[in-house]
């Protein structure tokens, strides 16, 4: 597995220091424009930018032999790419993302101190009370999982990401959308269409179901009803539960645990998703609209224009 794990992802919007302060309220550390999870530092970056946007990604490959190997895919589709200090960087030519990969030690995750459950037939809590009740703080965010990016060219788009050495999980209506990951997770990236290039979501991994519920009603006992987008439900392609909520920028982040892992390249076949209640198993079935035209789609358009005249 030549990547393995998405490293950070760099955000511009308007006012950065109202991101600040919510990543701080979340739990996060770090501080300002650069917040990481209990398991990885500096993890979502920000910059000032006139509307929001993501500006970059880097991922972690293991040594110089992955560089090489995503600078002759790169070459293979006519894209160019550039290497000094021991990293490669390339601008997506459509949609103006600059990704570099570089080489990191692999991801050994802080170890986890699991709440006991009781099912039919396997009392494992006895004489105790659930930890979620008794725990003086919420459980801290573990880490950035995943990024889903709009592109008006997403099948070009994805075969740039597959050359970098991303591997396909699973697809939506033959490759409209397609799940991609640098690592363990079902997904580290989705590419699905937009009019112009833009941040669809990001999610964050929380520990286990008690911690996304929990984290997500306080967040929107704090700052209203106005701020829930979808949730919470469990994802078919994916398999995690999850729960959908605007941060104070205008993104759509979400709140997930419990993804399906790939370790084995080969015990995993990719599936052409095309069923209509495909997105979660309970709660909404179907995605909501908000997903294919944010509230502010009209301001990021006129961004990108306005950039691009």
């Amino acid at each position: 597995m030549a990547l393995h794990r998405l490293l950070a992802m760099e955000m511009g919007v308007p006012d950065p220091g109202t991101l600040d302060q919510f990543y701080a309220e979340l739990g996060f550390r770090g501080g300002p424009r650069r917040w990481g999870g209990v398991d990885a530092e500096d993890q979502i970056l920000l910059c000032e930018a006139p509307y929001r946007q993501l500006k970059s990604l880097r991922i972690a490959c293991h040594d110089e032999a992955d560089l090489a190997a995503a600078a002759t895919g790169l070459e293979a589709l006519g894209v160019s790419s550039r290497q000094s200090n021991g990293t490669l960087t390339v601008v997506d030519p459509i949609n103006e993302w600059t990704v570099t990969l570089e080489p990191q030690a692999e991801f050994v995750p802080t170890p986890l101190e699991r709440r006991l459950m009781n099912y039919p037939g396997q009392r494992n809590r006895v004489n105790t009370r659930a930890s979620v009740i008794t725990e003086a703080e919420a459980r801290k965010p573990r880490r950035l999982g995943h990024v889903v990016l709009g592109s008006p060219e997403p099948q070009k788009t994805t075969a740039l990401f597959q050359a970098l050495g991303f591997r396909v999980s699973d697809m939506v209506a033959g490759g409209v959308a397609t799940f991609m990951r640098c690592s363990p997770d079902h997904h580290n990236l989705l590419v699905a269409p937009g009019s112009v290039p833009y941040l669809n979501h990001y999610a964050i991994e929380q520990e286990d179901f008690d911690s996304v519920f929990k984290a997500a009603t306080t967040y929107l006992g704090a700052h209203g009803n106005e701020r829930q987008v979808a949730g919470p439900g469990r994802h078919q392609i994916g398999g995690n539960v999850f729960w959908y909520m605007l941060d104070p920028a205008g993104n759509i982040f979400e709140f997930f645990t419990d993804m399906d892992q790939i370790i084995d390249d080969a015990a995993w076949t990719p599936e052409d998703w095309r069923t209509p209640d495909a997105w979660s198993v309970w709660g909404n079935k179907t995605q909501p609209e908000v997903f294919f035209a944010p509230d502010d789609m009209q301001a990021i358009v006129a961004g990108w224009h306005a950039a691009h005249p």
